[in-house]
């Protein structure tokens, strides 16, 4: 699913060059459900957006579905990712004056993208059916959360990167979140990487990473 060789990200830090992940070797495969655990700051979410190729600038080998991303073009990379990832970002990133349905459905018709649940029925599973028709102006931060998770599930995806997705919740709602998530995925078998500073969050993984001293170390 995803496979890692030889990986070194660069950064120029007072005009000194640092590198982190070096020679890092990693792999991921289909279903497995892992958490990267570090303190803000210590590149985790640097990480992520290699494995989505967001972040291009490193040295190394980075594959995901046996392709390997740096020989894609902008063109095939968008439209990659579009068809095999999807995110839940810490900030949501939903449009604020469309409605949850139409933040739902706009990647996946956008993308002509096979769906898990219609959107009624991911509605119904994060408690949000009577929101279908909502503007995101008006929902609360959590009920925010609860339509980016809806938006991450709701198409059949390869992999999801979750990038603190219980960062801004108090601990009752932090639960149900996690345990949403870890029913969603059981049910239709995706891979997640999850990255968070929490390790109670990270606990409901199969396998913890944690990045310390630059390096990226199965605990």
């Amino acid at each position: 699913m995803i496979e890692i060789k030889k990986l070194v990200k660069y950064f120029s830090v007072s005009w000194e060059k640092v590198s982190i992940f070096e020679n890092t070797d990693f792999s991921l495969w289909d279903w497995e459900f892992i958490a990267i655990v570090g303190p803000s700051g210590s590149g985790k979410s640097t990480f992520l957006n290699i494995l989505s190729w967001i972040e291009r600038e490193y040295s190394g080998s980075v594959q995901l579905n046996w392709q390997e991303l740096s020989k894609l073009s902008d063109a095939k990379m968008t439209r990659f990712r579009g068809q095999n990832i999807s995110y839940i970002f810490q900030n949501f990133k939903l449009i604020e004056n469309l409605t949850v349905k139409e933040n739902i459905d706009l990647i996946v018709d956008l993308n002509k993208l096979e769906r898990n649940f219609s959107t009624l029925e991911i509605l119904k599973i994060v408690w949000l059916e009577n929101k279908l028709n909502s503007y995101v102006y008006n929902l609360s931060g959590w009920e925010s959360q609860r339509v980016a998770i809806a938006r991450a599930f709701v198409w059949k995806t390869k992999l999801l990167l979750a990038d603190e997705p219980t960062w801004a919740l108090d601990v009752v709602n932090k639960k149900i979140v996690m345990e949403l998530i870890v029913r969603l995925q059981q049910k239709i078998g995706n891979t997640i990487v999850l990255i968070t500073h929490d390790d109670e969050v990270a606990q409901l993984a199969e396998k913890i990473y944690r990045v310390y001293e630059w390096k990226l170390e199965l605990t």
